[in-house]
């Protein structure tokens, strides 16, 4: 019975590795390869450049820790480049070649092992050879599905949450011990791939996963959360995004929603119903990448996944895993304004950080979402007001690698740093949700 099975989940994988790669190869000529675009850092020091920078369209990919001014990562074309100059834009380069960067990657890629089996006799996820690449969604899917194929009283899968805008299935996770006691569980959502470039989102969360699971009979914090804690798991919400990430364009943030004409994408993390709506730090013009739809949860994906964490409201803590920046990110993204639990809020973000760094030293910021930029229609500020209001969860948006000072790689970051950013954020992870489940009072 396992042979077979592992043949045919071989089999299966084969077919959607061999689909990503037909649609990859008819879309080949349509790739966009970004010659002649750089990444610089740019100090910006007046509202005035910021406008010119969100009325051109640059691509700020990372800021500081200070509303609208100070240093920027920005990719930028030749011509917003002699913009920036004459504007008096004081800046370094610290990407040349963008084009370059693409090419290395997608053929780094190419290289990739695509049909991986997981045992349920595996003992190590750092181990595991799914870690050394990046995956196209097809082969994401297969990997979960194989997981709670290979631990069936841990796992569940879940094929669709709700579909995408292009007709894509989300599929979902639930984790807990089935054959547990406990009668009163406490429940954590989890949430990655929000934006499509940010890959390692969806690989960490997919790390998180396979820990608990595989860490289970070898890790007391892995079974003692097995076994009292129920997770909810979105690994890859942007399907359609993430798919377009493999095949047409490896910076696309948006879903493929065609708003008008040639122009597409609704950003996911400004869909959410909240305060402030569309007001601050998004865009109601459709070719910005901060666009933010023609309502609350126009988008189905985020119409999905809020409708399916009601479902199994209230949870304990909910967090949506991002990059980069390496940022412990608590509410409000859209007020200064602190919550009335912003003190414990905090606390839980400043150990998550402290743990994170315990393991190889990377230092991650805790702050509230607003010191970096303000911003409306977020997943955490919509989970903080209006998931659960009699109950409302500690929400956080976790930036992961690479760091602001790292804004060459940027989205880019190599497959070397999948397992060591899963490691510190499965050490971080596990500790946080002993705490903020009151499973234990000691990490």
């Amino acid at each position: 019975f396992h042979a077979m099975r592992a043949v045919y989940l071989l089999v299966l994988s084969s077919l959607f590795a061999g689909w990503i790669l037909l649609h990859a190869t008819a879309q080949e000529e349509a790739y966009i390869s970004y010659l002649g675009y750089s990444v610089i850092r740019a100090s910006i020091t007046s509202d005035d450049q910021v406008a010119v920078i969100m009325k051109e369209g640059m691509d700020v990919w990372s800021h500081d820790s200070v509303p609208s001014v100070g240093n920027l990562t920005i990719m930028v074309n030749t011509e917003q480049l002699h913009l920036l100059k004459n504007m008096g834009v004081a800046y370094h380069v610290i990407n040349p070649d963008m084009a370059a960067s693409i090419a290395a990657e997608r053929e780094l890629l190419a290289q990739r092992e695509t049909s991986i089996v997981i045992s349920s006799t595996s003992t190590n996820t750092s181990a595991s050879p799914w870690y050394n690449s990046y995956h196209p969604a097809p082969e994401i899917f297969t990997y979960l599905q194989q997981m709670s194929v290979s631990f069936p009283s841990l796992m569940q899968y879940v094929p669709a949450i709700g579909q995408t805008t292009q007709g894509s299935s989300i599929p979902a996770v639930i984790l807990t011990n089935r054959n547990s006691q406990n009668q009163d569980k406490k429940r954590i959502f989890v949430q990655g791939g929000q934006h499509a470039r940010e890959w390692i989102g969806p690989a960490t969360v997919v790390f998180l996963v396979e820990s608990l699971v595989v860490n289970y009979t070898r890790d007391e914090r892995a079974k003692e959360l097995m076994d009292n804690v129920e997770f909810y798991v979105v690994p890859l919400l942007n399907v359609d995004g993430y798919i377009f990430t493999w095949t047409s364009n490896r910076l696309w943030r948006k879903n493929r929603r065609l708003v008008t004409g040639n122009t597409y994408g609704v950003d996911l993390n400004r869909n959410y119903e909240g305060a402030l709506w569309c007001e601050l730090g998004a865009s109601k013009t459709p070719s910005s990448d901060t666009y933010c739809g023609t309502a609350p949860f126009s988008e189905p994906e985020t119409k999905a996944s809020s409708d399916w964490a009601k479902r199994y409201a209230p949870f304990s803590a909910c967090l949506d895993y991002h990059s980069y920046s390496q940022y412990m990110l608590r509410p409000w993204s859209h007020t200064n304004v602190p919550p009335l639990d912003d003190a414990k809020t905090k606390y839980l973000g400043d150990q998550y950080v402290n743990d994170v760094q315990r393991f190889f030293g990377r230092v991650y910021i805790s702050q509230a979402w607003w010191q970096m930029y303000y911003a409306t229609g977020t997943a955490s500020d919509y989970w903080t007001t209006l998931l659960s209001p009699s109950s409302p969860p500690y929400s956080y948006t976790v930036e992961l690698r690479p760091s602001a000072s790292e804004g060459s790689i940027g989205f880019q970051l190599p497959p070397s740093q999948i397992i060591p950013t899963g490691q510190e954020n499965w050490n971080a992870f596990a500790n946080f949700v002993l705490w903020v489940t009151a499973t234990t009072t000691t990490v």
